[in-house]
């Protein structure tokens, strides 16, 4: 499959090299979902942290890096570190280097639930502990469409304990921030949990330690947008806003719009993957075959790809299958991280694997089946064109171009109106025909606009622009005015 250059050429103007412009602590937090059940060492989970850092990675989020019992999110010890670490020198050791490579240290930390036999925490401080307690869970379905209720095999603790809170600043919080170099802290499950108790968590910490900054992990969009906002109401700076989580067309932006004005312009990060989510190359390679897989859910394609055909990694794969799942998770990559002030990707999808993040069993091997692409090479240079305007590092009001359905090949993008600026992202994702995508009028106005081309900033003088466009087979149309 010979595909065009990721980026429209169709102007030919001299370009002009990216340059950045905009100060680090304005072009946003770039994130690295990172498992350590990856990894068999602390060495080898360095060397990987250079690699995200020369991608542009400027946050390292650590999954739960405490004793676990069934999982990393089923502790059985908040007080001492998970086995790859062995001791909380190792552990902090491991952080300082993180931050002599410049990047903030993020520990994800399942305030909600624990193990009904963890140690340290009193039986009285889980919710309904004289009733043998409240099992943590959620309704969800399975690969069916059979509504099913998902226990995670841990219990519920109630946040609104002081003792409880206590514990959380005294034995978890305060010794992670002054002797284990920590300066963020990612709100596990922060919908759930009482948002009086989450707020004096925040604010405390903040008081003793006014450098560090939280982030809320919300649930979901649509109906569930007004439990996701507990986090943002505690006091966290920062939030998800999902909107790779679902693919279900314009209902997705509306719900992403409807968090920008709740929030109050907070700056939000867009998943382009992480551990909740199927890994970006298996939901390409959907696309790509979609006439086998059509719409199935996450689950159902799950266990199609992994469990009845043994797709469980990119070297089994036709060439040409790699081809496109890499060229369609470029689009995809180049909207998600234009479209708001940060992204995240999930530590192994820019080596195409296939099979997603379980923290129950993912290990070594599962990570070894990612092959070398030039995807992180294509990460770096996107993330160095986000900081070259507040265009592309800023929320904003957002209008959904075309269809987001996850089985559609065509044109996906969206607008993105920063006071009085615009920018279009229009991404063909039909990889064998050309589509058309209309200019809308706002962007023949008397302003100048730019054109991200390959090797750099193409300028398009006024009036210049063509009423429509025809775009190549996986291209990627960015114009925006200066």
């Amino acid at each position: 499959m010979k595909l065009p250059p990721v980026f429209f050429d169709g102007f030919p103007t001299d370009p002009k090299t990216y340059v950045s412009s905009v100060s680090p602590k304005k072009s946003g937090k770039v994130y690295a979902d990172l498992p350590h059940r990856y990894f068999s060492n602390v060495e080898s989970m360095k060397n990987y942290v250079r690699q995200l850092k020369e991608m542009g990675t400027n946050v390292l989020l650590l999954l739960p890096h405490f004793f676990p019992s069934f999982s990393e999110y089923v502790v059985k010890d908040f007080e001492k570190p998970a086995p790859i670490f062995g001791s909380w020198d190792v552990f902090a050791d491991f952080m300082k280097f993180v931050k002599d490579l410049g990047m903030d240290r993020m520990v994800d930390i399942p305030f909600n639930h624990a193990d009904w036999q963890v140690e340290h925490i009193d039986r009285t401080w889980f919710k309904n502990y004289s009733q043998n307690g409240i099992e943590a869970g959620a309704d969800d379905v399975d690969a069916d469409g059979n509504r099913v209720r998902i226990n995670w095999g841990a219990y519920i603790l109630d946040n609104s304990n002081p003792a409880l809170i206590k514990y959380w600043l005294e034995k978890v919080i305060f010794p992670h921030v002054e002797k284990f170099h920590v300066n963020s802290i990612r709100i596990d499950a922060a919908w759930g949990l009482d948002r009086k108790g989450l707020a004096q968590i925040v604010r405390e910490t903040k008081t003793r330690f006014p450098d560090v900054w939280f982030l809320a992990e919300n649930l979901g969009m649509d109906k569930l947008i007004n439990l996701a906002e507990s986090g943002i109401s505690a006091g966290a700076e920062r939030f998800f806003n999902n909107y790779f989580w679902h693919t279900k067309g314009r209902g997705v932006p509306s719900d992403y719009h409807r968090f920008f004005k709740r929030s109050h312009g907070l700056p939000s990060c867009t998943i382009f993957s992480n551990h909740d989510v199927l890994m970006p190359a298996m939901k390409a390679l959907a696309r790509i075959r979609k006439s086998d897989f059509g719409r199935l859910s996450d689950k159902a394609l799950y266990r199609e790809i992994i469990e009845r055909e043994g797709i469980d990694g990119p070297e089994k794969l036709l060439p040409e299958q790699r081809d496109g799942i890499l060229r369609l998770m470029k689009l995809d990559f180049c909207i998600a991280a234009f479209l708001s002030t940060d992204v995240m990707f999930g530590a192994g999808c820019e080596r195409m694997l296939i099979e997603r993040v379980d923290v129950l069993r993912s290990n070594p091997d599962n990570f070894g089946k990612g092959i070398d692409t030039d995807f992180p090479e294509f990460i770096r240079k996107i993330l160095k064109i986000k900081t070259s305007d507040e265009i592309f590092c800023k929320d904003g009001v957002i209008i959904p171009l075309s269809n987001w359905s996850s089985d559609f090949s065509g044109i996906k993008g969206l607008i993105k109106r920063i006071d009085s600026r615009f920018l279009l992202i229009a991404a063909n994702t039909d990889l064998s025909n050309c589509a058309e995508v209309k200019i809308p009028e706002r962007f023949h106005s008397p302003s100048p606009c730019a054109c991200l081309g390959e090797d750099g900033t193409k300028i398009v003088p006024s009036g210049k622009l063509p009423d429509k466009v025809s775009i190549k087979p996986g291209q990627i149309l960015v114009i925006y005015q200066i």
